[in-house]
């Protein structure tokens, strides 16, 4: 099994954190980690680096080349284009062979992974967790709707993804999944809805262990907070990271307990404030690409 993620400028703190804590609770669990970079610093990988603290690791940049599928495709304030890029990795690594199991850059790893790669995944191509929507029955009928899904269809989330890479590709899931974007050029979830979309159901569910994720009711988190103790993956879905001053997360104390572990551990803590910046400067850096892509193509 090889494990990979995702990064760009805005999320490399969190990557650096679910680093630490694969390589402290799932060290020899896989053969390497492969880290795809878009636009991040030579600098930064090597903070990634002394993150990881271990020699099995990958740093792969995003390609014009396979940046080209989604330069059009929508993004969003806390989503960019680095979200796409999990549906293409089983084709950028064509020697690869088994298993690879997708993490998403703003989760901490909580358990050995070591279940994963002897898991039977019974034929399908893809293993992953049931979107925390389906809790909420009106939501998760309006979700598959919005992309063309019956009501009550499974419906996964695409933040922690175990993938059989021959079967995988043998199916044409990326190609699949590629034509679905296509077809579809606003997708409100974006590469989650893609490969829902193209998938149409057939996956195996997971445990939601393996990513546990919740969103806040009126601004906190109802759940028994021991849940979080026992899951294996903790995902921090939505636009509050466990970086930020305002953050309540239940499990937030296991993510600064790994940041005090790495390089980041010496940076402050960003604030509400910050984060208005940071979306407005990222709305910017759409606009200005979105404009460049556009002279040039003129």
């Amino acid at each position: 099994m090889i494990v990979a993620t995702a990064t760009d400028t805005t999320y490399v703190e969190l990557t650096g954190i679910l680093l630490a804590s694969l390589a402290d609770r799932a060290a020899g669990d896989f053969d390497v980690v492969h880290v795809y970079c878009d636009g991040v610093s030579e600098a930064d990988k090597a903070r990634l680096r002394a993150s990881y603290g271990l020699p099995n690791i990958d740093f792969i940049d995003l390609t014009d080349e396979m940046a080209r599928h989604f330069a059009a495709r929508p993004e969003n304030h806390h989503l960019s284009r680095t979200a796409y890029a999990r549906i293409l990795m089983p084709l950028s690594l064509p020697e690869a062979t088994g298993r690879l199991l997708y993490i998403d850059c703003d989760t901490v790893v909580n358990a050995p992974l070591a279940p994963l790669a002897t898991l039977p995944m019974e034929g399908f191509a893809l293993a992953a967790v049931d979107d925390i929507a389906r809790q909420v029955p009106e939501r998760h009928a309006k979700r598959n709707r919005d992309i063309g899904l019956p009501d009550d269809m499974r419906y996964f989330n695409s933040g922690v993804l175990l993938i059989d890479l021959e079967r995988w590709r043998a199916e044409r899931v990326s190609e699949r999944t590629i034509a679905f974007i296509e077809d579809h050029p606003t997708l409100p979830m974006m590469d989650q809805d893609a490969l829902n979309g193209a998938l149409q159901g057939h996956w195996l569910p997971l445990d939601e262990s393996w990513n546990l994720h919740r969103r806040l009711e009126k601004g906190v988190y109802t759940d028994d907070p021991a849940i979080w103790k026992a899951a294996r993956i903790v995902h921090f879905i939505g636009q509050v990271k466990p970086n930020y001053t305002d953050c309540n997360h239940p499990a937030r104390d296991l993510f600064l307990a790994y940041r005090a572990r790495t390089p980041f551990a010496a940076d402050p803590l960003k604030s509400k404030f910050g984060r208005k910046v940071e979306k407005k400067g990222r709305k910017l850096r759409r606009f200005f690409t979105k404009l460049k892509r556009r002279i040039l193509g003129a």
